[in-house]
């Protein structure tokens, strides 16, 4: 359906119930939180409810998310879920501008006679995507749904809300929320946020008339509940390592791994912290060395440090851990692992992280020194495999890693700054040598004679491919249409290119050897040319540079076809 696809362009990627980019999504372990989410699935099912809106607060790793995706998964079974978004700023879900439309595409997806009220407003209103936030809300979300018969409420379900763009993003959400509450014609929708306990969110929901229609939980880390259930976790989860490597480990007489004490070790350090006690697991069962008793030693010798048996809290147990695993990687391997954490950060311009490949590309950094520098960090990053790094980006198992290496006082030696400089000059400067290896090959007598033939059969056989070896650290695996694979190649960070390039003008100066590049090459011989590709990427985005070159040195007369393509905007 049209107005589907008019939504799917817009809305956030990856962040409903089954989204493969979560996959596996954070739930709870069985036999885990059972009090906590069934006492949230009653009240969901309930005829009359004190509250139609809960806030569930708690501290970085306690679990909530696993909660939220539990909940969530039981509403979908009772066909009571409306939508979800799970936001998470390491992984690019996080602007505001996309969340009512991600809302609005889920809705329309589960309920058809929603779908075609939208479908009805956007003939009327066809820039109604780009309206304000709170406009798309009322007309997107709150009119159409007060349109619909219906004999249940729905619920709708934000996680994370404190990775959203900005605090006054997120009040504006909690704001709009409770706008529905306070109507005279109250809305078929239960609302769930889950959330740290920011000091913002905390004051607005202090609020008397939150106060009386807000159901407000919150989930403790030292509770009873919290340490018994993360002990149940890690005893699960020690059961699966000695299955799958019961071959590798040291069993004790009866059969048993690992020993109780280390057990009660691990139960006892992670208190009620799941990301702790995760982390520590994922440590263990690293597929990368497959010797969980060598894993464990690491583990138990770490949890020795003097500095480990007062009473500090597990987050700070849990920062000195991320210390511990990144003080294994070799110091001439850090300043790249440094790069590859920095560049996991950037965005392309549809707001995506860098695949793999593409950004190793960017960085000057081979297949095998990739998986070289970063095989001790599986326990923190989810690292695809060879064959999926075309597509697939670096993932952080959990936001708090990402907020240590981002905070100075946390991360130490280890701070890896926010989109720091130097990194993205590097950046710049490899992105712009690929371009200039790609422009002088297709200004070339041969390149430029194959295009305009739009036959480069040898062209594209022997010239192309040098060009790939010679310009790329991770070629593509295979060259099929090698042009376009040399552009799909780094296509994924299309959106950034004309900024990355912009930073090199600003730190340097004007790129001479750029300009002149750009001067003398025939864009005209590509007008007739049905390489579309070539209109696509990097070209667009080198014309875009021309606005920022003076007057007198830019390209006189660009071709207009070049204007229609909306390549010069």
């Amino acid at each position: 359906d049209i107005v589907l696809q008019i939504l799917y362009r817009e809305m956030t990627k990856g962040a409903d119930i089954d989204s493969l980019t979560r996959w596996p999504p954070p739930k709870c372990y069985p036999g885990t939180r059972i009090e906590f989410t069934t006492e949230i699935q009653i009240w969901l099912l309930e005829n009359v409810r004190k509250w139609d809106f809960l806030w569930l607060s708690g501290p970085a790793g306690v679990g909530k998310s696993a909660v939220a995706q539990t909940v969530a998964e039981s509403a979908l079974k009772e066909g009571i879920l409306g939508a979800v978004y799970f936001f998470s700023r390491p992984n690019g879900r996080y602007k505001y501008i996309e969340v009512i439309i991600t809302l609005a595409y889920q809705l329309a997806i589960r309920f058809p006679g929603y779908q075609a009220i939208v479908t009805a407003k956007l003939a009327a209103e066809p820039d109604l995507l780009e309206k304000a936030p709170h406009v798309q809300f009322r007309k997107l979300i709150v009119q159409p749904l007060l349109q619909l018969p219906h004999e249940r409420k729905h619920v709708i379900i934000l996680d994370g809300l404190d990775e959203c763009d900005s605090e006054g993003a997120q009040l504006e959400i909690i704001e709009l929320i409770n706008n529905t509450l306070t109507s005279n014609t109250p809305l078929p929708i239960i609302w769930i946020v889950c959330s740290r306990p920011e000091s913002h969110l905390k004051r607005i929901f202090a609020r008397p008339d939150y106060a009386i229609r807000c159901w407000r939980k919150f989930l403790h880390i030292e509770s009873v509940e919290s340490r018994r259930d993360v002990g149940t976790f890690i005893r699960g989860r020690f059961k699966e390592i000695h299955d799958q490597y019961r071959e590798c480990v040291e069993e004790d007489a009866n059969g048993c791994w690992p020993p109780e004490t280390a057990t009660e070790t691990i139960i006892e350090t992670s208190s009620g912290l799941y990301v702790l006690a995760d982390t520590l697991l994922k440590h263990i069962a690293d597929s990368e060395t497959q010797d969980p008793d060598q894993r464990l030693g690491e583990v138990l010798a770490f949890l020795e440090y003097p500095c480990l048996t007062g009473s500090q809290s597990p987050m700070y147990r849990l920062d000195l851990f991320y210390t511990r695993i990144l003080s294994y990687i070799l110091n001439d391997h850090w300043p790249i692992v440094r790069q590859i954490l920095v560049a996991s950060t950037f965005r392309t311009g549809e707001g995506l992280s860098l695949a793999v490949q593409p950004m190793c590309n960017l960085l000057g950094i081979t297949r095998a020194r990739f998986y070289a520098t970063l095989r001790r960090l599986h326990s923190v990053i989810d690292i695809p495999d060879p064959s999926d790094t075309p597509n697939t980006p670096l993932k952080f198992f959990h936001t708090s890693f990402l907020d240590y290496l981002t905070n100075p006082n946390r991360a130490g030696r280890f701070f890896i700054g926010k989109l720091v400089s130097d990194h993205t000059i590097t950046v710049a400067a490899q992105l712009r040598d690929f371009v200039l290896s790609v422009l002088r090959c297709l200004g070339s007598p041969m390149g430029l004679a194959a295009v305009k033939m739009n036959t480069p059969p040898r062209w594209e056989r022997q010239e192309i491919p040098k060009l790939l070896n010679a310009t790329l650290s991770w070629p593509p695996a295979t060259i099929g249409t090698a042009l376009s694979n040399a552009f799909a190649t780094v296509r994924p960070i299309s959106g950034s290119i004309f900024e990355l390039l912009c930073i090199l003008f600003e730190q340097y100066g004007l790129d001479n050897e750029l300009l002149a590049v750009l001067r003398n090459f025939d864009f005209n011989a590509l007008a007739f040319t049905n390489y579309s590709y070539l209109l696509d990427f990097p070209l667009q985005h080198l014309h875009k540079l021309v606005n920022f070159i003076p007057h007198q040195l830019r390209i006189l007369n660009p071709p207009s076809h070049l204007y229609d393509s909306g390549c010069l905007l």
